[in-house]
């Protein structure tokens, strides 16, 4: 039977008092105390073993424990937490399954204890559950079906220049297909990055970004002369909507694991920094495994497209049931008599027009529908 609700030590006390003063016995103490005979004898016993000391509670760990994490064991998986910094429980434990196959390493669990125990395990911040957003963006079933692209912002390297990191990922296998430092977010430079990966990984069928430049711009359609570069290579540019990130919600936590592995601090010189993005590209696609991949590395599931990079592309065509005009070079058509503003970014392109209803005409550049044509004002309108 348990102690009552009252100071244990003070009971414990009173209890070897009563039993010292010799005027009870064990059997009273047990019906004075209401605890069992047993307990009686266990610290009667303690008290004469060790005196007042026996009185305090020992600790129940055995003192020893076959089943122990070795200690060169718990030695390596701190070393490698504290190369890699922001590597959880379960990646530490397959990089060492990975490097040292013939030992049997501990379970994810007994990895984070030793993490924790050695101070290494930063208290999660409690943040707010996002619902998926129910969009019509293509989802992911195979690698080389989407590709997503952003920039990570900017940051002032040590020399005071800026730092504009682009990177484009595979959505499928998580694959960090290119990581390359920017001195700004120009066109130029961003479509060279896209050459490379082209030629290295093939063409994908979409490219997912957000609505920034250079991927898309306030023109019809949002269209860009990078991603109208895209639909001329057969490339779906599609956009999540404005102020909706967690619609690309696995290119964004490619950017905080890109941000804690290389970018803490920045370094000092574009060059430096770049040295970084790539150790960090290697380790993230050969070196870290994924959960949502089955616990395997972005390099382990991706896969090049089958469609290689032409280097140039066709003229586009249009459907029979189209009508095409050509924009001038002042971002206008010709329509029924009318000059029709249709914008600048178009200039020189071939446009197809789809009769939708009475006065009302679909507009497209090649596959993509940007935006309509109303008779009624003699005025293009945008599908946003």
């Amino acid at each position: 039977m348990p102690w009552q609700e009252t100071c244990v030590m003070n009971l414990k006390i009173s209890l070897i008092s009563d039993w010292l003063s010799g005027k009870f016995t064990k059997v009273m103490l047990s019906q004075k105390y209401m605890i069992s005979r047993p307990t009686v004898d266990k610290w009667l016993g303690r008290y004469h073993a060790s005196g007042p000391a026996g009185l305090y509670d020992q600790s129940k760990k055995p003192k020893h424990s076959p089943n122990a994490t070795p200690e060169w064991m718990q030695t390596r998986i701190v070393e490698v937490r504290q190369r890699y910094s922001h590597w959880g429980p379960k990646k530490i434990k397959d990089y060492l399954a990975l490097k040292e196959p013939a030992h049997q390493w501990p379970a994810d669990s007994t990895v984070g204890d030793i993490l924790k125990r050695h101070n290494l395990v930063k208290p999660r911040k409690q943040k707010k559950r996002v619902s998926v957003y129910p969009g019509h963006l293509t989802p992911s079933e195979y690698p080389c079906q989407v590709w997503n692209v952003d920039f990570k912002g900017d940051a002032k390297l040590g020399n005071g220049q800026r730092c504009y990191p682009l990177t484009l990922s595979d959505d499928f296998s998580r694959y960090l297909l290119c990581c390359q430092g920017q001195t700004s977010t120009a066109q130029q430079p961003v479509r060279q990055c896209f050459e490379v990966a082209f030629r290295e990984f093939g063409l994908p069928e979409v490219i997912k970004s957000d609505n920034g430049v250079p991927f898309a711009s306030r023109a019809i359609g949002g269209l860009s002369q990078l991603s109208m570069w895209f639909v001329q290579l057969g490339i779906v540019p599609e956009r999540i909507d404005k102020g909706k990130p967690t619609q690309n919600a696995r290119h964004e936590r490619l950017h905080k694991t890109l941000k804690e592995g290389s970018m803490s601090p920045p370094r000092y010189s574009m060059t430096a920094q770049q040295k970084a993005f790539d150790l960090f590209r290697y380790e993230y696609n050969e070196l870290r495994s994924h959960e949502a991949l089955e616990r395997k590395t972005p390099a382990a599931v991706f896969r090049s497209s089958k469609v290689a990079y032409p280097g140039c592309f066709k003229l586009i065509e249009y459907d029979l049931d189209m009508v095409v005009r050509k924009v001038r070079q002042n971002g206008e058509i010709k329509w029924k008599g009318n000059l029709i503003y249709a914008g600048a970014i178009l200039a020189g392109e071939a446009i197809g027009l789809k009769a939708i209803n009475e006065g009302y005409w679909a507009i497209y550049y090649s596959f993509l529908h940007i935006g309509y044509l109303n008779e009624k004002n003699m005025r293009v309108e945008s599908i946003q």
